[in-house]
């Protein structure tokens, strides 16, 4: 089971791309140009929060989806601009 700060590394993490997304999906681009309102931003530190070697089934799924969330949220970015 994964410890108390891979479940709040993950719950940062996930609030984070909702608010990435929710701003996306609101047209506020300008507000992404700090390099922490990136998707690959957020894409490196899911993938560190995988490596870890007691991560939960259930985190390491939840992360995944925030994963794919990420490129639709780079996907409506390229679209953006």
């Amino acid at each position: 089971m994964a410890d108390d700060h891979e479940q709040e590394e993950f719950f940062h993490i996930r609030k984070m791309v909702l608010e990435l997304d929710r701003l996306v999906k609101n047209g506020d681009i300008h507000s992404l140009k700090n390099p922490v309102a990136q998707p690959d931003y957020w894409r490196k530190r899911i993938k560190v929060l995988l490596a870890t070697p007691a991560i939960s089934a259930s985190i390491a799924r939840r992360a995944a989806a925030l994963l794919a969330q990420l490129d639709r949220i780079a996907d409506a970015l390229k679209k953006s601009r």
